[in-house]
């Protein structure tokens, strides 16, 4: 039986991972780890951890260098926004030079101008996300 993202422990252990200690990763916290061969994020949710893809859907930057906010990744690079308990995405990524910047060179403002409606054309997709169990100190994600 699945309870938001942790795996009852009546599930066997083959098909799943270590990847962390619950010790790790406090409540509000995000790690970035490695298994099969992929990248995810853990987040601790209250208590409870979850698991997606750490790669942004967007620009391909790393989630876990991003912040957490009520069960809400937001990506560190555009600030796209997933939900970390199903990977949906819930927020575009922000495409805007933030008004309280410094004005830019003219050719770095013409330059980040054309970027910036490049990067209007790049979709922003859902994180996958992985059944989670807990075992004692142990955190594991199905494989």
């Amino acid at each position: 039986m699945l309870a938001y993202g942790i795996a009852m422990s009546e599930h066997s252990n083959s098909n799943y991972i270590e990847v962390a200690k619950v010790s790790e990763i406090g409540k509000g916290q995000m790690k970035h780890v490695e298994a099969g061969g992929k990248e995810l994020v853990v987040a601790n949710v209250d208590g409870k951890f979850y698991a997606i893809a750490d790669r942004c859907g967007h620009m391909n930057a790393r989630l876990s260098r991003g912040n957490i906010k009520d069960g809400v990744v937001t990506c560190p690079f555009h600030a796209a926004k997933f939900d970390i308990t199903s990977g949906k995405k819930v927020g575009e990524p922000v495409l805007e030079i933030p008004q309280e910047m410094e004005p830019l060179p003219p050719n770095w403002q013409k330059y980040m101008g054309f970027v910036g409606q490049e990067m209007s054309f790049i979709k922003t997709y859902d994180q996958e996300s992985y059944e989670v169990k807990v075992e004692g100190d142990s955190i594991k994600i199905k494989a």
